[in-house]
């Protein structure tokens, strides 16, 4: 049997920090109550995976088509479009932080 090391007088916080990345999880709770709670998520994540690429086809339509919407559309109309297109951008990248700290949804 593999003996247990003893208990350090400190540790670095690089070291915590790769103790507990590499730590198992524990769920308090029963699965059962958990179903709810990630059903939710699953919803949330693919409902945001929706949202994403629609944003990215739309922006990336509004390039493509920037000469013949100026024909189409007045000039508050074509600032308005820019300025949708910069939130978005920024929605985007706001989602892609939120992304970082948390596990994968699922994208199916």
């Amino acid at each position: 049997m593999k003996e247990i090391p003893p208990i350090p007088e400190s540790i670095s916080h690089k070291e915590l920090k790769t103790l507990f990345s590499e730590a198992r999880k524990e769920f308090n709770e029963s699965t059962d109550h958990n179903i709810p709670f990630l059903e939710e998520e699953e919803r949330l994540g693919k409902l945001l995976l929706t949202w994403a690429t629609t944003s990215k086809q739309l922006i990336k339509f509004l390039r493509e088509e920037s000469s013949s919407l100026s024909n189409l559309k007045g000039p508050n109309s074509l600032l308005a479009l820019g300025a949708m297109e910069a939130h978005i951008n920024m929605a985007l990248q706001a989602l892609k932080a939120s992304e970082k700290d948390d596990p994968p949804l699922s994208k199916g």
